[in-house]
């Protein structure tokens, strides 16, 4: 079996690229084994507006970003990594600030 990265687990947020082209955002769910060894069930999120949320069954390889078809159409899944580093711990020693995100009057 190739390597192709790691597993994709639950929170985690996934580009769905169709015809290599990116398609739509999602964060997955549940990943359950299926009933067929070596696939998975992956439930997943997707971030439209409605919100929908959608069940595909993948094997091994899908599961880790290997490209695959869904009729006829070629699917990849790939991983969204943050583009920042999140933010450090806040010094516990004082008060902390607030900010608004608002205009204040």
């Amino acid at each position: 079996m190739p390597s192709y990265g790691k597993i994709f687990f639950p929170t985690e947020v996934i580009l769905v690229f169709i015809h290599e082209k990116p398609a739509f955002f999602a964060r997955i769910e549940s990943v359950v084994p299926d009933v067929k060894k070596g696939w998975w069930k992956m439930t997943f999120l997707i971030l439209t507006i409605p919100l929908q949320t959608m069940t595909w069954i993948l094997d091994d390889d899908q599961m880790r970003g290997a490209s695959y078809t869904m009729g006829g159409n070629p699917v990849r899944i790939e991983r969204i990594e943050s583009p920042q580093e999140p933010p450090k711990q806040a010094d516990k020693t004082g008060p902390g600030k607030i900010v608004s995100m608002f205009d204040e009057p």
